[in-house]
């Protein structure tokens, strides 16, 4: 786990970077848009991650382990790269860069809800068409013993 959180925060430093650079010379958010959206992947994985520890069972039974600590200054580096950002697009960036940012991250986490809701119904009904069919093979095979013990005891068909 710990080694995913470093691989995120190192994304995310890289993309960061080349916000910075794009930013100072006078790019466009659509010109940055992979760059942004892997910083906000990663800050968004980030406080999954920190959400989902936080209710673990496991967890709470057996008490915390020590990444914890590098996530969360993981997290706090990240937090301040977002505030130096956005001081470079209001000091560097056309008018309004910032707030066209923070609308472009609000809808791509619409997007991004949206797309999870659907991979989760299309695996729901794959799991459900597997149940349906494995409930049809077990009753068609209980069908078959039935009816192979009717004929060889030769009950109801004599």
């Amino acid at each position: 786990m710990l080694a995913e959180t470093l691989a995120l925060v190192s994304a995310a430093n890289s993309a960061y970077a080349t916000v910075k650079k794009f930013t100072q010379n006078g790019k466009e958010i659509s010109d940055m848009a992979a760059a942004l959206g892997k910083i906000m992947t990663a800050e968004e994985t980030l406080s999954a991650q920190g959400k989902s520890k936080s209710k673990s069972i496991w967890r709470k039974a057996f008490g915390k382990s020590g990444d914890s600590v590098e996530e969360f200054m993981a997290l706090e580096k990240l937090n301040e790269q977002k505030r130096e950002l956005k001081s470079m697009m209001q000091l560097y960036g056309r008018s309004g860069m910032w707030a066209d940012y923070q609308k472009w991250c609000g809808q791509e986490r619409i997007r991004k809800k949206r797309e999870a809701e659907e991979k989760e119904a299309a695996r729901m009904a794959l799991i459900n068409g597997g149940m349906w069919t494995l409930a049809a093979a077990v009753f068609s095979g209980l069908v078959y013993l039935m009816i192979r013990w009717a004929f060889e005891n030769k009950g109801i068909f004599s």
